[in-house]
This record gives structure tokens, sequence and C-alpha cells, in this order.
């Protein structure tokens, strides 16, 4: 949560969207998306989760999206699918976490007219149309991570809906590699964690009262 969580969190305050509004997660069934999806179904906002993999989709999907579109199906695609589902307009705000080419592109083209996009992804390079930023008027803000106060209202919040992490463990630090290819497969359904002290994770556990 001090990472992914806080980042996420902090895309969805910048957002500053009202229950019952809307927001697409571009990227959705990632580390930080699956716990996008969460956070803002808890919010009370409509969700949806758009990914290109199988294995984000059906994270994204799990985690609470309304609705979950699979980016591989092309930009115009995925936009029409947006529009059926937001009375034509598209989302009031997009959240762009993934680092794909053409991610912040797809993600300023579900966004309604003078709508606001999340950029959180850092791809070496962000292109984007020039008609979406004059004629449709989309606004993009960068986000990183958010101030203290932020990240206590966000763990109050965890605390309060039951929000989870989906980790993928791997033991040791000889695992490393292992994790690394697993994320560059594309594979992975959340976040990768390596745990160094196996037994150290037991005794926390049973201070705690934890299974």
């Amino acid at each position: 949560m001090a990472c992914a969580g806080i980042t996420i969190w902090g895309g969805l305050v910048r957002a500053n969207l009202k229950a019952g509004e809307t927001v697409a997660l571009v990227g959705a069934g990632g580390g930080l998306g699956h716990l996008g999806c969460q956070f803002a179904r808890a919010m009370g906002l409509q969700v949806v989760g758009i990914d290109a993999r199988d294995e984000g989709l059906e994270l994204a999907r799990s985690s609470g999206a309304h609705v979950v579109l699979d980016a591989r199906a092309g930009k115009e695609k995925v936009v029409e699918e947006v529009k059926k589902v937001t009375n034509g307009l598209g989302v009031d705000s997009a959240i762009t976490i993934s680092d794909a080419p053409g991610a912040a592109a797809l993600g300023c083209a579900v966004t309604k007219m003078h709508g606001l996009m999340i950029q959180i992804a850092q791809p070496p390079e962000i292109s984007i149309p020039w008609p979406e930023l004059i004629f449709r008027d989309i606004r993009v803000h960068g986000s990183l991570i958010s101030p203290r106060y932020e990240a206590q209202r966000m763990l109050d919040f965890v605390a309060e809906h039951n929000i989870t992490v989906k980790t993928n463990p791997f033991f040791g630090l000889e695992e490393i590699p292992h994790l690394i290819e697993l994320a560059h497969s594309g594979k992975m359904a959340g976040k990768g964690v390596v745990i160094v002290d196996e037994d150290e994770i037991k005794r926390e556990k049973e201070r705690r009262g934890l299974k």
C-alpha cells in the first residue's frame, strides 16, 4: 500500500470525482490497477476497467470493475463500448496506469469532452493526438504519489472497505530473476513480492493473531 496503493489513490484524489460518476482505468488488471478498481468502486464510482491481457481482464473483473474491456480490440472499439455505458459521452475521468504505446491516447479517447485524464504511467514518451487536447478539450494531469495525510486517509479507507492486494510471492532474493521474468511475460496478475524472511512473516502473523 505504501507504493502502489498511495500512487493509485493519489490519481483518484486528483480526478476529484463524485459518487455515481464514471472512471476508466487503463491498465486495470495490474498491481496499481486492481487496487484502483477496488478503491473506485468503494468510493461509489462506476468503474470501467481496460486491459490488454487475459490475466489483467480477469483481475479487473474480480476487483470490482463494473465493465471490463479488452484493449486488444482496438481504440475505436473500446471507445464505442465505453460510450454505450456512458450515454454516448465517455467517462468523466480516465486514469492511465499502463505504459504501453497508445495507452495515454486511449485514456484521452474514452474520456468525455472537457474531461480529465490522469497520467500515472511513466513511459519514455507519451503521445496524444492533438484533436483530443484542442477539439475535445481533454485536460491531462500528471500524478505521482500523495502527502502523508492522504496516506492516512487511504489506510483508513483500506481498513473500512477491506481493500486487498493480489500478490505473487517469491521466496528468497535468488528468486528475483524469476519474478522479473514473470513480470516481463505479461502473465502476472497483481503485485510481485519477494519474501526474504519467511519465518519472520509467520511470527508477525502469530503476534497479530492472523492465519
